[in-house]
């Protein structure tokens, strides 16, 4: 201080200061206001939570871990964990051998694409199109195809398909014809009901056993039902199965004629099923747990959400239904009610079974949630959420005890 000449004076009055005392807030007031600054920042941490579906920008890797591991596995092999409580198995992307496709072996990325946004009828092969955007399907594919070497340096080219000629009675003839001469009660049965002497003893390419279609069921062919995904179907066959490829076999007409004949069989001209009737109210209250099912299943809301509606204890455990009927539509839907594959549904519900009207209420009421022409949003949780709830939590409980402890004490500055 002297080297500069400083002395205490009033005309220095900052060093004239011998004491100050200043004293802290009221210790009420801290304890609730430092509380709300540490949720402010436990709020703004919070918002990593979400991550919607228009995020474009999400990596192959992330969607399908998040969409498709589940079944595929982790590395594409068919082995995730609801794996072995499917029928049919989910497909081994490894092989690069798909079901459906337009060319005669490796599948076009539009081929895949379909797959994936439409799912694929018969099995619990989601439908995607309202729930991934353009972007994501397309990053989708080509992570998909990462898995398989058969790829590499490859472009498949689709097949061009004609155009169906009209259904005749010589082509609902021929097609009979054809259906005998050509083997097929071997395996789908003399009436095409899946039940020919072969249908027992049928394996896929990994030697599951798998089962023939049952052509008088309207509807589920994992083609389409409509003449030219069948017809697409016989051309090139059905990947990984022993349905055979019939383009090489058969002139185009014949071809078009089975199409129509395996159609007839369920006198559906390739339409959908009579869909389950039942009451959405009547399922709404099934699922909130108002009304109880008969056999005494628990509650869908014990584990959903719908709408982002949780009950008590539940929501987070299970996926929310408010799109489920969008991804899964009514096939996957009633396949679903039937089996109830998954491991930890089954043990619930396999011993206390809906009966045929709870299924019906319990589709009417998800099938209420697809209105025509609603997107479908996704929330997802971002894989640091549970590190920023944990720091949002330790940073309330800090600035609630720094808070409590100046409260409590008065500064002296001297």
């Amino acid at each position: 201080m002297s080297d500069f000449g400083l002395r205490s004076s009033t005309k220095n009055p900052i060093l004239n200061i011998r004491k100050v005392k200043v004293h802290s807030m009221n210790p009420r007031h801290s304890f609730l206001i430092t509380p709300m600054f540490g949720l402010i920042i436990f709020g703004l941490l919070s918002v990593t939570k979400l991550e919607l579906a228009a995020n474009s920008g999400r990596s192959g890797e992330a969607l399908y871990k998040e969409h498709c591991s589940v079944c595929h596995g982790d590395k594409g092999e068919g082995d995730g964990f609801a794996a072995k409580f499917l029928d049919p198995k989910p497909r081994d992307f490894t092989k690069g051998i798909y079901k459906l496709r337009s060319t005669p072996s490796l599948p076009t990325d539009e081929d895949i694409t379909r797959t994936i946004t439409e799912g694929i009828p018969g099995t619990l092969m989601p439908a995607f199109e309202k729930s991934l955007k353009k972007e994501e399907v397309k990053t989708l594919v080509a992570y998909v195809k990462r898995f398989s070497n058969a790829f590499d340096g490859k472009t498949p080219e689709p097949i061009s398909f004609p155009e169906p000629p009209p259904k005749t009675e010589e082509l609902l003839a021929m097609g009979e014809k054809l259906y005998v001469e050509g083997g097929c009660g071997a395996c789908h049965g003399q009436s095409g009901k899946g039940d020919g002497p072969s249908a027992e003893t049928l394996k896929d390419d990994w030697g599951n056993p798998i089962r023939p279609y049952d052509f008088t069921v309207p509807g589920k062919m994992k083609s389409g039902s409509a003449v030219d995904g069948v017809y697409r179907a016989f051309f090139v066959g059905i990947g990984g199965t022993p349905m055979p490829a019939y383009g090489e076999i058969f002139t185009e007409e014949q071809n078009w004629a089975l199409a129509y004949h395996v159609l007839s069989l369920a006198d559906s001209d390739g339409e959908s099923p009579g869909i389950l009737e039942g009451d959405s109210n009547t399922g709404r209250d099934l699922i909130m747990g108002v009304t109880h099912f008969k056999n005494g299943g628990p509650p869908c809301m014990g584990c959903h959400s719908v709408m982002g509606i949780r009950a008590s204890g539940g929501g987070p455990w299970g996926p929310d239904l408010t799109a489920a009927h969008q991804k899964f539509k009514e096939d996957g839907l009633t396949t679903f009610l039937e089996t109830i594959p998954y491991p930890i549904m089954g043990p619930l519900f396999h011993p206390r079974p809906l009966t045929e009207e709870e299924k019906g209420h319990l589709l009417a009421f998800l099938r209420s949630m697809d209105p025509d022409g609603v997107q479908a949003i996704t929330v997802r949780v971002s894989p640091l959420y549970n590190l920023t709830i944990l720091i949002g939590i330790l940073g309330v409980i800090s600035l609630t005890l720094t808070g409590l402890i100046a409260g409590n004490k008065k500064v002296e500055v001297r």
